[in-house]
């Protein structure tokens, strides 16, 4: 059986799932995540969520080309609502999503998560949201890494629950707090970009006619080139 080829991302979601009995792959997308975890005994069983007919169809059928109907389970359902009793699942991934909408699974599905599941997330966009979604919730983030996937760059947070969880400051809520005291050149690269951009911001704004949403927008992206300043500064 040939190795299912995964992403430069998806490669990296799968190096952070460790032994798993049962993982939950949220909006599995053809379930080559779940595949490629069972073929790497990664998990011995898995669950492939859906929202949608069509990648559902998908899905069961590049698990029936490889044989796996015994090992993943393709499941119909909004977020979360895939699984089906709490604890069900000990690793749950929700990979290639904005924020936003990974913490909005997160908060209407909080019933289904274990006491000893592990999350791994890797939003597209917004990843502050979820490390404060984390942080608040009572979550560590214990393992972080960074995937240049041009032209995206993106990032993959690890989490556990841990009854004492250390407050997140506002750089590391930003910026990940694993992530900012490796600096990565991945890293370095993505925020060298977005400090550049910020600075070009910050030049039309101050060109622009003063509103007190103008004056809010320069004030955020003040405060963002300053975090960045003071990460990128740091040896």
């Amino acid at each position: 059986m040939d190795t299912i080829h995964l992403s430069p991302r998806l490669e990296a979601v799968l190096q952070f799932i460790s032994k798993s009995s049962c993982l939950a792959d949220i909006g599995s997308d053809h379930a080559h995540l779940p595949c490629r975890a069972i073929q790497d005994g990664r998990a011995a069983k898995a669950i492939a969520g859906e929202v949608r007919s069509e990648p559902l169809h998908q899905s069961t059928s590049n698990i029936a080309a490889l044989g796996f109907q015994k090992y993943i389970d393709v499941r119909l359902g909004d977020g979360l609502d895939v699984i089906r009793e709490p604890g069900e699942a000990d690793t749950i991934v929700i990979a290639g999503m904005g924020g936003e909408l990974i913490t909005d699974i997160l908060e209407r599905g909080k019933e289904k998560i274990g006491k000893e599941t592990v999350l791994i997330l890797q939003p597209n966009i917004r990843e502050a949201r979820v490390r404060n979604w984390l942080n608040e919730n009572g979550w560590t983030i214990v393992n972080e890494t960074i995937v240049d996937e041009s032209p995206h760059i993106y990032e993959i947070i690890k989490a556990r629950q841990e009854t004492a969880v250390r407050k997140l400051s506002e750089l590391e809520l930003k910026m990940g707090p694993i992530l900012s005291s490796r600096k990565e050149s991945v890293f370095l690269k993505k925020w060298k970009k977005r400090e550049q951009r910020l600075i070009g911001i910050l030049q039309a704004l101050s060109q622009a006619e003063q509103t007190a949403e103008l004056a809010r927008k320069k004030k955020e992206s003040e405060r963002e080139l300053h975090l960045i300043r003071m990460c990128l500064s740091e040896n």
